[in-house]
Formats: C-alpha cells, sequence, structure tokens
C-alpha cells in the first residue's frame, strides 16, 4: 500500500511541489546546494564467479568502504578494453552512471585474455563530476 500511495503523491498531476515537500518528495526541479564532488574514489575491480564479467566498486578513498561521500548522487563508471593505457579516466571512451558503488560490467568472449582498464568519479544531482580516480587495470579471463 505504501508503493501505491508514494506513486499515487509522485504522479499526481494537481500537487504543487510545495504540497509533494509537504510528503518529503523532493522536485526534479530543486537545485541542490553543492558544487561538483570534491572527493575522489579508489577503484577496485574483482573477478566474478561468471566468466567475462568484472565486478567494479568505487571505494570511499577515507573509509576504505563502499559508502559515498556526503557530496556525491552517484557513480561515474568509465572503461576500456584493450588498447593503449589512458592517462586519465576522462578519456576512457565507455561511461555508465549507477547510483549504487557497485557495477558489474559484462564483457564477451572476443575480448578474452585482453587488459580491460576502470576509473570510477563520483557525480552530484546535476551530473557535475568530481576527480576521477587512479586507472585500475584488470584481464578478462
Amino acid at each position: 500500500m505504501r508503493d501505491f500511495a508514494n506513486s499515487a503523491v509522485r504522479f499526481n498531476k494537481r500537487m504543487r511541489d510545495d504540497d509533494k515537500l509537504f510528503w518529503g518528495i523532493r522536485s526534479a526541479n530543486t537545485p541542490t546546494s553543492h558544487g561538483a564532488p570534491t572527493s575522489q574514489p579508489d577503484t577496485d575491480v574483482l573477478n566474478s564467479i561468471n566468466h567475462f564479467e568484472h565486478k567494479v566498486r568505487a571505494l570511499n578513498h577515507v573509509t576504505g568502504d563502499t559508502s559515498k561521500p556526503a557530496d556525491a548522487y552517484g557513480v561515474r563508471y568509465s572503461w576500456q578494453i584493450g588498447g593503449e593505457r589512458p592517462a586519465t579516466g576522462a578519456a576512457l571512451p565507455k561511461t555508465k552512471f549507477s547510483r549504487k558503488t557497485t557495477l558489474v560490467i559484462a564483457h564477451t568472449e572476443a575480448n578474452k585474455a585482453q587488459t580491460a582498464y576502470y576509473a570510477t568519479c563520483y557525480e552530484n544531482g546535476k551530473g557535475e563530476q568530481g576527480p576521477w580516480s587512479a586507472i585500475t587495470e584488470a584481464v578478462v579471463a
């Protein structure tokens, strides 16, 4: 019942943003009060139990766990298969945003025995990125 009530409030076109805020639902147009994240995550890559998958984690540089800092809304993951090692995470061609601090990236059999390069950065609610982590590499097995 709670999910139904939440949906009824969130998607009701007659409710104003002030009414939604009373129920604890922020408007999508509400700007965030802070700028780009200042924290730099550490990137950790683990082999998954399934073949051709890597589990990429963004670790909090201060605490060492997977908790996001207060100024981060989510994590931007970036990666590349094969080729030369890029200089920075912003130069990696494939990217994905996630609210979670762990992402499983599946590769194909054609990528077997190639080196994969990964980097992460924190992003705020407006899409502004913080500093990128150092490039971490792993072999697709």
